[in-house]
């Protein structure tokens, strides 16, 4: 979302028996306070042949989408044009958003790399290579590169030149994206392990526990790690949402939700906001220091 743009990418739906090809869209709609629907901007069914999981990334005039057919493309954030002479191909997936800073576009993929780009023309500066595969987006401070990765690690690397700075382990997979803030980096694993480690050294800060597993990235605000997670187990069967001190990992509250959380927390005032993948509600909102219920919006299914 920027620049009253909203820019988004879909799974695919099948061209039926005339046309057995499955069409991938990548769609712009205008960004509007009032009620009703979005005046489309712009649409291209043309660019992507797989699935687009990643969420698109504005910068500028320019909107970069990452495909399940292992592509980063550049487009015109007005027009929805190809910008690039070719995309950019790596040796997998891209299922994570890809980052930017400076004329450079940070790119990770199932191909368990991370790739820097040009920003400007789509050709590859570096790649660095991991044990596992990246299914998240980097994160970045001013001098360092975050990746979590399905080797059980997250690393630290030189934005300039790829290197490994450090890495600090999880005890299972790391699906969603570390979080940066204040000098610390947050992150969680499938198994339901919260991990603070300091973001020069990697050193250990804290680890703690959120029920079930967490397949997204923490939210880190005003000295709280909030952490989504599926919460299957006999304690929690549906989901939760866990508030953590970024100090020392203490829990602060937890909230249960009636569906598993796949998505990351955002915040919206002072609430902190959940996607559910449930009939019941679709998103749900909570005090931020307290927890408390605040509201919940149910979609309008129809019988």
């Amino acid at each position: 979302v920027q620049e009253d743009r909203v820019i988004f990418g879909d799974y695919g739906a099948a061209g039926g028996m005339l046309s057995p090809k499955v069409t991938v869209s990548v769609y712009a709609r205008e960004n509007v306070d009032s009620g009703g629907s979005a005046p489309e901007l712009w649409t291209n069914g043309a660019v992507a042949f797989d699935k687009i999981v990643a969420p698109p990334l504005q910068v500028g005039d320019v909107v970069y989408v990452g495909t399940s057919d292992r592509l980063m493309l550049a487009l015109d954030a007005s027009s929805g044009e190809l910008v690039w002479p070719e995309p950019f191909s790596a040796g997998h997936s891209i299922w994570g958003q890809a980052a930017y800073r400076a004329g450079v576009l940070y790119v990770t993929s199932l191909d368990r790399s991370l790739h820097a780009l040009d920003a400007e023309t789509g050709s590859e500066l570096w790649k660095t290579e991991f044990e596992g595969a990246i299914a998240s987006k980097p994160v970045l401070n001013d001098d360092l590169v975050f990746v979590s990765e399905y080797g059980s690690q997250v690393h630290a690397v030189d934005g300039s030149n790829g290197n490994i700075v450090w890495s600090a382990p999880a005890q299972n997979w790391v699906w969603g994206a570390p979080a940066y803030a204040d000098g610390a980096v947050y992150y969680a694993d499938v198994d339901g392990n919260v991990f603070a480690v300091d973001a020069l050294t990697g050193e250990s800060r804290w680890q703690a526990q959120a029920p079930g597993a967490v397949q997204t990235n923490p939210l880190v605000v005003d000295g709280i790690v909030y952490v989504a997670s599926e919460g299957e187990s006999s304690e929690v069967p549906a989901g939760a949402l866990t508030a953590f001190d970024t100090s020392n990992g203490e829990q602060l509250w937890r909230q249960l939700t009636s569906a598993p959380l796949f998505t990351a927390p955002v915040t919206v005032d002072e609430a902190v906001v959940v996607a559910l993948q449930s009939e019941s509600a679709i998103l749900s909102a909570y005090d931020l220091l307290s927890g408390a219920p605040l509201w919940s919006i149910a979609p309008p299914f129809e019988e």
